[in-house]
């Protein structure tokens, strides 16, 4: 029936130009007066098969070779008439189609002498892409095709217009899967199925489908099958998809086909809108068209083709009277398109006849002067792109029309409204602006789900990790810091406690303090290094990166320069050339402190007042199927390479200072004291020292890790520390139980200081021995 109201278009077209009406075309009113131009047609059936079509031109131009037929209007699929311009290209007759779109019928060097009044696939591709991008703000579409000219010329078309859009602005990734077109998809689906679900593995959610009528019930059916179709899919259709399709169908509530097609919608070039006014070429056209009368009814249905399969006609539709009248089909884009190609054909010939002043005209100078000609028709206005031959996109239309499901009065089933809810304003060809699309007033697309909010384009995102420190982590890392808190706390207090004690006056309780409270402050490091924006605000976490730097540096500063110091001051009395007893004041000793707390304080203070730390989150390289970040790693970040050297200074002078600790307890590697604390401290400086050549490496290769980061870091802090304290502590502590335990009169002594049991330097001094020891002390003013 759809083809009926098609070729009645054209049937139309022929009889307004042989008899000068002007209803529809106004150019061509009382064209018959002065044009003696006049359109014969014969009809055949194609019954959409490039064999048939090709064997009845061949046999129709061999029956009467010496009057060939001037043109060849069709054919409506793209499959048919790529074939058929070949063979027309070749005998030099011109061939006219509605409704072919293929791109690959613009190759002029291969088809020559074919054109078309409706856009090729590429202007309708970037009217899709248009809509999809920026109607739906779509990324990723699947694209299910019929492999044949049509389909293939259209998917190809869509890739190209897809990434032929600004950077950010256009449709990232389409992936087509095509069936083969045959007659047998019925029977056997195996190949549709295997496409059906490919598109379900892609994850994708919106789709265009790009094949015909015939197939849309089995599509949508083994879509439904695999579950991509209903509330969070969307399929739109190509023009292969008739409107009509739908006509009297109706599903039943809750079926697959009615779940389908809820909410689907077809985008395809139109001749233009119906207007209240009735103004434009597709009004006058429409009225025009149902103002026919039986005439043309019976004028229509003689012209049908006699079927070329066993000649029953029965298979073709037959117009009851009064068809126009009681508008019982409306005329679908092939009718418009159609009534356009007759016009434009008796106006390119007659335009020759004004030229040459014959009637007589071969098929090349028919087919340009069809190409040259402009008028506005039934479709809009009429402009032919010379270099492919085909309708101007800027000159055409496109809609959308939105499938509704309507329940019927029983309640049990659903017939499917179509309603036209969006167009394009301008349509673009490579040179121009891109399409605009708007929607109708009053006109909203609703969706399967009834409601006008489109699903999401893609799945959910599943989670990103984001990998954040853990509340495990953090418990450890805290545990860590309480246990340097309760130690630094618990030996300050020790000292305290047992400092008139002959042991702790010999190691100075105010060195001590130094150590206690510079391991407590390298400690509270562990606080701002181990926070994250799972516990606190980007802005907290950029002040917490200020802070650590400050914090670390400056315990270690305190308790590094106590050790230093201590090792030095050994190093000054029994290395002192006069080998006799010396005074070293805390004024003298705490010089070290002071300069490596000031180098420290400079660098910081320039650090933070210049560039300071900040916490950022960085996504790495790794991505879903869609673009989207997988991982992400947020921690304290430079500003910009060169604050690399704020990092760089500060490693400098405290790695000085370790290593000239270290040379100083090397020079003190044989002298002996009482408590053994030279030894222990020289111990110290190369766990220090070890623990930084160990972990800076380290700490580079957990550089996009923050939880590794942070376990390495707070664990070079522990190990510092805890061998700080415990290397220094623990020996006094067990000196002390056997102090008290020998309760020595020794411990008596008001005075502070070392007491030597080896040193080269003494050893002649052996016979002077009275208690086998010499005791050397470092008087404090």
């Amino acid at each position: 029936i759809q083809a009926y109201a098609d070729m009645n278009g054209f049937i139309l077209g022929v009889h307004h130009f042989n008899n000068g009406i002007g209803a529809a075309v106004p150019q061509i009113e009382g064209i018959n007066k002065t044009c003696p131009i006049r359109l014969v047609h014969t009809n055949y059936d194609t019954e959409s098969s490039q064999t048939v079509a090709l064997d009845t031109f061949s046999r129709s131009f061999l029956e009467n070779p010496d009057q060939p037929p001037s043109a060849v209007f069709g054919a409506w699929q793209s499959a048919v008439s790529v074939p058929l311009a070949i063979l027309t290209g070749v005998l030099g007759i011109p061939q006219f189609s509605p409704l072919s779109t293929s791109t690959e019928l613009d190759d002029k060097v291969q088809y020559p002498l074919f054109s078309r009044l409706i856009p090729s696939d590429a202007g309708t591709a970037r009217a899709t892409v248009a809509y999809f991008r920026n109607r739906l703000d779509l990324s990723f579409l699947g694209v299910l095709y019929v492999n044949d000219a049509y389909g293939s010329a259209f998917h190809a078309a869509i890739q190209e217009a897809a990434a032929d859009r600004e950077e950010g602005d256009r449709i990232e990734e389409v992936k087509g899967y095509s069936f083969s077109y045959s007659e047998g998809v019925a029977d056997d689906t195996s190949e549709l199925e295997l496409a059906i679900k490919q598109l379900k593995e892609s994850r994708f959610r919106f789709f265009f489908g790009v094949f015909y009528s015939e197939h849309y019930d089995i599509i949508m059916n083994l879509a439904y099958e695999y579950g991509i179709v209903g509330p969070e899919y969307l399929w739109i259709m190509s023009d292969g998809l008739s409107a009509n399709h739908f006509r009297d169908k109706k599903y039943d509530v809750g079926s697959p086909l009615a779940v389908a097609t809820q909410g689907i919608s077809i985008l395809q070039a139109k001749g233009g809108l119906e207007t209240p006014d009735g103004s434009t070429g597709t009004d006058r056209f429409i009225k025009a068209y149902f103002n026919q009368g039986d005439d043309a009814v019976n004028y229509t249905t003689c012209k049908r083709p006699a079927s070329n399969s066993q000649n029953d006609k029965s298979v073709y539709y037959v117009a009851e009277q009064d068809f126009f009248r009681s508008k019982t089909l409306y005329p679908g884009v092939g009718a418009t398109f159609a009534y356009d190609t007759a016009i434009g054909i008796g106006l390119a010939a007659c335009q020759l006849f004004e030229e040459k002043g014959t009637e007589y005209f071969n098929g090349e100078e028919l087919f340009n002067a069809f190409v040259n000609t402009e008028f506005d028709g039934a479709t809009g206005r009429i402009q032919i792109d010379p270099k492919t031959t085909s309708r101007s996109a800027q000159s055409a239309f496109f809609v959308v029309y939105n499938s509704i499901g309507v329940l019927d009065k029983t309640g049990e089933s659903i017939s499917i409204e179509l309603e036209l809810t969006s167009h394009t304003t301008a349509v673009a060809d490579s040179e121009s602006s891109d399409v605009t699309w708007v929607d109708l007033p009053g006109k909203a697309y609703r969706y399967a789900d009834g409601s006008t909010e489109p699903p999401l384009t893609i799945p959910p995102k599943i989670g990103e990790n984001l990998n954040q420190i853990s509340l495990g982590l953090q418990v450890a890392v805290y545990m860590m810091m309480a246990l340097i808190f309760i130690f630094s706390i618990g030996f300050i207090v020790w000292t305290y406690w047992n400092r008139k004690t002959r042991i702790v006056r010999a190691s100075q309780p105010f060195f001590l303090y130094m150590i206690c409270i510079g391991t407590f402050i390298m400690g509270s490091a562990i606080i701002p290094i181990s926070v994250d924006d799972r516990i606190a605000s980007i802005e907290d976490c950029s002040l917490a990166c200020i802070f650590s730097p400050w914090l670390a540096s400056y315990g270690f500063v305190i308790a590094f320069s106590a050790l230093f110091s201590k090792t030095w001051r050994i190093n000054q009395i029994f290395h002192h050339p006069q080998l006799r007893r010396v005074t070293v004041n805390i004024k003298d000793v705490i010089v070290p402190f002071l300069i490596l707390l000031g180098l420290n304080t400079i660098v910081l203070i320039c650090w933070t007042a210049i560039s300071p730390l900040k916490w950022e989150r960085v996504h790495t390289d790794a991505r879903d199927d869609f673009g989207r970040e997988l991982y992400s790693n947020g921690m304290c970040r430079l500003n910009s390479n060169k604050d690399i050297a704020y990092v760089v200074f500060l490693v400098i002078i405290n790695l000085a200072v370790l290593l000239l600790a270290n040379i100083q307890a090397y020079q003190a590697r044989t002298i002996t004291v009482e408590f053994g604390e030279s030894q222990y401290i020289a111990i110290i400086n190369s766990s220090i020292l070890q623990a930084g050549i160990i972990g800076g490496p380290l700490l580079v290769i957990a550089r996009d890790s923050p939880a590794a980061f942070v376990l390495v870091t707070v664990g070079e802090i522990f190990v510092i520390c805890m061998s700080i304290l415990l290397l220094i502590f623990i020996p006094k502590i067990k000196y002390m139980k056997k102090w008290k335990k020998k309760n020595s009169s020794s411990g008596s002594s008001n005075l502070s200081g070392i007491k030597v049991l080896n040193h080269p330097k003494v050893s002649l001094l052996s016979s002077m021995q009275q208690s086998g020891l010499i005791v050397f002390t470092c008087i404090y003013n």
